[in-house]
């Protein structure tokens, strides 16, 4: 089993963006240094206190310099946001800065306030996120690369530099609706899977339909991997844990009522008026002592068969660093050793 953590960024009021972004660099530092093997940073535009992280590749930059084995994905890349050229020589640089160590994690992103920001239909959004991912790998692998597509073209452009792995960096498809599931693996990607936002059921059933396109389509299950978004607490005791998740989730899911509330909704919004802080601690995240993380991660284990966990160790952002990193600590030393 490999071990992420994932950043989204949300910056409360008493809060600087500096100061969340310089936070995330040093616990993606820490994570380097205790064993995780993946850091993931969201996209996400507008709304500060929901995220500050709106250039997660120049965050990426910053973490390639400053560690020497994690590998460093966007979770995700909004492609339909993204004019596909710029987005590949990016990601392109970002391979080449890590020696080899980006991961190129892409959705099409929900949010109706990202599109209109962007001046972008969002009905455009599935077919844009589908041209745009066909380029950037095109682009990737070929030189005098040509694409004619509705929404991008290209007439023999050749993408410097190349990344360094070959033919690409590996490519996550974040699946936060049902029919994604099955699209992502007629593509033959792998995936990344948030139960909180589309429910346990939602998640089973998503998975089985992507295994079975998988299948169908005659890919290697054995080379893909499912990632799994799981929310994540610990310390030393129970009542410890629990009280500094719950400060954390009541934040993440306050702010998504208050988008669901205003113009903007989403899928992930609207779903929040039916959680809690004990509703989502019970059913989607690992908090507690080392014992009770790690039962509840075979669990998880068990029920979605992944390859991955990306453990979210500050949902909503309330947490000190101090916290989180004690957290993070203790995860790496007497939980993930157990499924190593």
């Amino acid at each position: 089993m490999e071990f992420g953590v994932f950043y989204q960024l949300p910056c409360a009021v008493d809060q600087t963006p500096a100061a969340r972004i310089q936070d995330t660099i040093a616990q993606c530092q820490l994570a380097d240094e205790l064993g995780f093997d993946s850091a993931w940073l969201a996209e996400l535009h507008f709304n500060p206190r929901f995220s500050v992280m709106s250039a997660p590749l120049m965050i990426a930059a910053a973490v390639a310099q400053t560690t020497k084995r994690i590998r460093i994905g966007t979770a995700v890349s909004l492609l339909p946001l993204h004019q596909p050229v710029r987005l590949a020589e990016d990601v392109a640089t970002l391979d080449v800065l890590s020696n080899g160590r980006a991961i190129f994690g892409v959705g099409r992103g929900s949010m109706p306030s990202h599109y209109e920001g962007y001046g972008i239909d969002q009905e455009e959004g599935r077919a844009r996120f589908i041209e745009g991912l066909e380029f950037v790998l095109g682009s990737w692998e070929k030189d005098g690369f040509t694409y004619t597509g509705k929404y991008y073209q290209a007439k023999e452009i050749s993408v410097t530099p190349k990344p360094v792995q070959q033919p690409h960096p590996p490519v996550y498809v974040a699946a936060n609706s049902a029919d994604t599931f099955g699209i992502v693996g007629s593509l033959g990607h792998n995936i990344l899977v948030a139960p909180t936002i589309v429910t346990t059921e939602g998640a089973l059933a998503g998975l089985a339909s992507y295994r079975a396109e998988l299948a169908e389509n005659g890919y290697d299950t054995a080379k893909l991997k499912v990632n799994v978004n799981v929310p994540t607490h610990v310390a030393a005791d129970e009542k410890t844990a629990r009280a500094g998740f719950e400060k954390t989730i009541d934040n993440y899911l306050g702010t998504l009522r208050d988008i669901g509330a205003a113009r903007g909704a989403s899928r992930g919004s609207s779903r929040a008026d039916s959680l809690t802080s004990e509703s989502v601690m019970e059913e989607f995240a690992a908090v507690g002592t080392p014992d009770q993380v790690a039962a509840k991660l075979e669990r998880f284990k068990e029920m979605y068969e992944p390859q991955e966990f990306m453990c979210w160790f500050n949902i909503g952002g309330m947490l000190p660093h101090a916290e989180v990193e004690s957290s993070m600590r203790l995860f790496a030393k007497e939980v993930m050793p157990r499924f190593q």
